[in-house]
């Protein structure tokens, strides 16, 4: 492993113990109950836990990932770590059991021998309270790698990173770095409005101008400017919602359960059986609703714009932070957009092609 320092956040649990008198002998349904009150203690502590990684003080060939949290309940028998390589999706990975450190805390160590450089890892953290009873508390994922010289690299090209005295350097995962081996919802936009207008236009099919006009976009330059400019406003990449537009819509002909009357190019509302969804005023408003409910599932921040996503309350917030998990059936948290198989990877593919258009 190359020697390097890092950092992450991580959703994680911890311990709170409840004492009983010694001279009396607790009851069953005392346990019971205050059993209860300790899960609801962790209930509302979730957003408190944290992991921390980083090479040992004294032996930088050591690397220490520490999960710390308030309020594990009591019946949790012990904290495990499952540690996989991102890119080898049927990677069986290594489980590593937590040690206890502090009263909150537990620790795993891990070499040269667990670890290489240039490799994307994947953290998952549980909570085991038997051999098949375990509560997922969260994730976390980091690849260490050989730093540049820092000179002779554009700032703003760098992906965010902790840069350690011996000259390595760690890239960690923000849900905006694509390096990691997942496509992030949240990010800068690596496409322009030209190259998604070109892309559009190279589908051989007319643009719903009649319709949409009424909306405020004449033109698939106007309709994609917008779509550019509320991407922006959120922090979300252009060319995810951009790829999803035109895979829900089937490049705005609209042969679906929604028209385009309704204003609503991402399905909201939608449940099949031709239940039609939303309708929005206008383009601005259809295309901002879109954009704030990825940014729900892609991002804990809060909205830069008035929510306009009536919607956006019934998301579990960050539950995918990556293209590949808007599939319910391909996200680890049984949750996303769209339950069909592989909806992550056909937007994937859109993408790629809107990449590739100079």
């Amino acid at each position: 492993m190359r020697k390097s320092s890092f950092f992450k956040m991580i959703l994680c649990a911890g311990i709170l113990t409840f004492t009983v008198p010694v001279f009396a002998e607790a009851s069953a349904d005392t346990k019971e109950s205050t059993l209860e009150q300790q899960y609801e203690e962790f209930e509302k502590t979730q957003d408190q836990i944290k992991v921390q990684a980083a090479l040992d003080e004294k032996d930088d060939d050591i690397c220490h990932i520490r999960v710390t949290v308030p309020n594990l309940p009591d019946d949790v028998k012990k904290v495990t770590f499952h540690v996989t390589r991102r890119e080898e999706k049927k990677d069986p990975g290594d489980w590593y059991t937590g040690k206890k450190k502090g009263k909150e805390s537990w620790q795993i160590s891990l070499d040269e021998k667990d670890l290489a450089t240039e490799t994307a890892y994947e953290v998952k953290a549980y909570a085991e309270k038997g051999k098949k009873d375990r509560i997922y508390l969260g994730k976390t994922a980091f690849l260490i790698q050989e730093a540049e010289d820092a000179s002779a690299k554009d700032e703003k090209e760098k992906p965010e990173q902790n840069l350690s005295a011996s000259g390595q350097d760690i890239i960690l995962d923000d849900a905006t770095n694509n390096a990691l081996g997942y496509y992030t919802i949240m990010g800068g936009s690596t496409v322009t409005v030209e190259q998604m207008v070109k892309d559009y236009q190279a589908q051989g099919v007319a643009y719903p101008q009649e319709v949409l006009k009424d909306g405020g976009a004449s033109t698939i330059e106007e309709f994609c400017q917008i779509l550019y400019e509320e991407c922006e406003a959120e922090g979300v990449r252009a060319e995810v919602a951009f790829a999803q537009s035109m895979l829900e819509t089937g490049w705005l002909q609209f042969q679906g359960d929604s028209t385009a009357e309704q204003f609503n190019f991402a399905g909201l509302g939608t449940t099949g059986g031709g239940v039609k969804g939303i309708y929005f005023p206008d383009i601005r408003t259809g295309l901002r609703a879109q954009v704030q409910h990825l940014k729900a599932y892609a991002s804990s921040e809060e909205l830069n714009e008035e929510c306009v996503d009536e919607r956006f309350d019934l998301v579990t917030r960050e539950a995918a932070p990556y293209v590949e998990w808007l599939g319910i059936q391909e996200n680890p948290n049984g949750t996303g957009w769209a339950a069909g198989a592989n909806y992550g990877e056909k937007l994937l593919k859109l993408i790629g092609d809107l990449k590739a258009i100079d």
